[in-house]
């Protein structure tokens, strides 16, 4: 057994009462409470009330996405009609397509009943369409060609829509697309009544040869030009918590109380 002097004793009593008096502290040792860490400008939990308007730390923020609009076309189902000097065609058509740019009528015929070498006797036939706000209208007459008796009508009206900002924000893909059809379409002509009609003035003098004339066929061709949006996810613009915050670094010393630091401090330590 190993004998120790006085002065030796003494200091180990010393370093085993004051080993004892550190552990019982560190028994009840707790770290500091501090506040939670927030991002800049965001106030504390305990500021949310039920009149705040701002929303918690934990609520997703906005995303930003850019709208892409592409002028696309379309067309309808060419309309194969009759008209007649007695009765002329009236009939309905629908655009499917929001953001409508400009739709083109081509209305076309040949006029089957003409006199004195293709000459005389030429039918003429009125095109007249109303599109559904009942501002735009028109009505135009063209008179068939000599020799071939073909007769044309063409016309464009142009609806001077702008397309909506480049960018929306919104929590998601998902709303973001229904943000975009509620707010940033124009639906003034969408899946509503074009009306239209055609009729004919038969060009025969003769009154035996003009009652043998009951009218002309005719086609006629819609196309139109509208505006399709499409998004992409800006994430140059995304807001919310700082992504770039460093991992924990596994390899730091964990914080010791300071209680411990005050006993290796002293030189106790190498008694334990």
């Amino acid at each position: 057994m190993i004998s120790l002097k006085k002065n030796d004793k003494i200091i180990v009593i010393v370093a085993v009462i004051i080993l004892a008096i550190a552990g019982g502290v560190i028994a009840m040792y707790q770290s500091p409470k501090t506040d939670k860490i927030l991002p800049p400008n965001i106030p504390s939990e305990k500021s949310y009330g039920r009149g705040d308007n701002i929303l918690p730390p934990n609520i997703p923020s906005e995303k930003s996405y850019d709208v892409n609009w592409t002028e696309r076309n379309g067309f309808l189902t060419t309309i194969s009609e009759f008209a007649g000097k007695k009765l002329q065609y009236e009939g309905t058509v629908v655009i499917p397509q929001g953001n409508v740019k400009s739709i083109t009528f081509n209305l076309s015929w040949t006029d089957d009943r003409m006199t004195f070498l293709k000459r005389m006797g030429l039918d003429s036939l009125t095109l007249e369409v109303t599109m559904p706000d009942g501002i735009n209208y028109f009505s135009e007459t063209s008179k068939s060609a000599q020799i071939t008796g073909k007769g044309n009508i063409s016309r464009t009206i142009v609806k001077n829509i702008i397309p909506p900002p480049k960018s929306i924000k919104a929590n998601d893909v998902q709303d973001a697309q229904s943000l975009l059809k509620d707010k940033y379409y124009d639906d003034s002509w969408t899946d509503k009544d074009i009306s239209i009609s055609v009729s004919v003035q038969i060009g025969e003098l003769r009154i035996l040869k003009k009652m043998r004339d009951k009218g002309n066929d005719f086609e006629l061709k819609i196309t139109y030009q509208y505006y399709d949006g499409t998004l992409k996810e800006d994430t140059t613009k995304n807001t919310g918590g700082d992504s770039n915050l460093p991992p924990d670094d596994p390899w730091v010393e964990p914080e010791k109380p300071p209680y411990i630091s005050m006993i290796i401090n002293t030189g106790c330590g190498r008694y334990v």
